[in-house]
């Protein structure tokens, strides 16, 4: 959440400046349950919409574009400085 300010990696929605509190969550990009290790370089923040999407979908993340492949659209990190 410091690190990028509570903001959503993908959208840059932030719920601190509307809500006040920190609402996005941090995703395992190579998932615990799959193998992925509990380290920071495997992690991003995301919305609640986009952490549910990727759940739901199964969106792999591609390093080269920086982007969870969904079947109609492409998650693109809008920030990054940890990956």
């Amino acid at each position: 959440h410091e690190l990028y300010d509570g903001r959503c990696q993908i959208c840059l929605w932030n719920p601190c400046e509307k809500y006040g509190s920190n609402l996005c969550q941090g995703h395992h990009i190579h998932w615990l349950s799959r193998g992925g290790a509990d380290t920071l370089e495997n992690m991003v923040l995301v919305c609640p919409n986009h952490h549910a999407a990727i759940h739901k979908c199964d969106a792999v993340f591609d390093y080269g574009d920086m982007a969870f492949v969904f079947p109609k659209y492409r998650g693109v990190l809008q920030i990054n400085s940890h990956i």
